[in-house]
């Protein structure tokens, strides 16, 4: 009895002191309170910036963020760690391609040329296109596409972002098919790296003070 006793006080305090879930699947509930974590999250970076600009584009950038997280919830998976302070979404071998079919079922078309403007519709059309020729010049064949890691700006710093990305990456390995990423933030490239991505090549999109370059990131099984 005693010995019963102990084993179950033993297994309540090891429950209670076992470390969170590291990513968990975000369903239409989650919704709401994921698309506030991009918002904080994106607003001032380089795509947003690129796409959304004029009067109108906070409006255009709620709006966008919103079919990223539709787009990835239905071709793919999204993930948050326990604190809902990081998001990872991911599009599986097959699922890759963001063509104007899938974008039509997540909601995204016809509505972008008159949410985010014809002008704003063009950058986006350019980027995307974009994206894609660097994605399929770096590889031909199957493999996971990581569309967005996100971090609250609150909890940069904290390794957060990175532990999330492990955490789906192992999830990942079982596949044996390379993972893969772009960015648009130079000073990202290092993280990366370190995570075992490797650049692959880059290109350029747009002209003027807003332009980007789109940076291809490789990582291999065994990385």
């Amino acid at each position: 009895m005693l010995t019963l006793m102990s084993e179950a006080l033993t297994l309540h305090f090891s429950q209670m002191l076992a470390p969170a879930t590291p990513a968990r699947h975000l369903e239409a509930d989650d919704m709401p309170w994921a698309t506030e974590l991009l918002i904080a999250a994106l607003t001032e970076h380089p795509v947003m910036r690129y796409i959304c600009q004029g009067p109108a584009e906070a409006e255009q950038k709620r709006w966008l963020l919103q079919g990223l997280l539709r787009f990835g919830m239905r071709y793919g998976t999204v993930y948050a760690n326990a604190g809902r302070t990081a998001l990872a979404i991911w599009l599986p071998p097959g699922r890759v391609a963001i063509t104007p079919a899938r974008l039509l079922r997540a909601g995204l078309l016809p509505a972008a040329p008159w949410r985010l403007g014809l002008a704003g519709f063009k950058r986006l059309r350019r980027l995307l296109r974009a994206s894609s020729w660097l994605r399929r010049q770096s590889l031909s064949t199957p493999h996971h596409h990581l569309l967005a890691l996100v971090v609250h700006p609150d909890a940069q710093g904290l390794g957060v972002g990175r532990r999330l990305l492990l955490a789906t990456l192992a999830v990942r390995r079982t596949a044996q098919a390379p993972s893969y990423l772009s960015t648009q933030v130079p000073a990202h490239l290092p993280f990366y790296q370190r995570l075992g991505f490797q650049v692959v090549g880059h290109c350029s999109v747009g002209e003027g003070p807003t332009a980007l370059i789109d940076w291809g990131m490789l990582r291999t099984p065994r990385a």
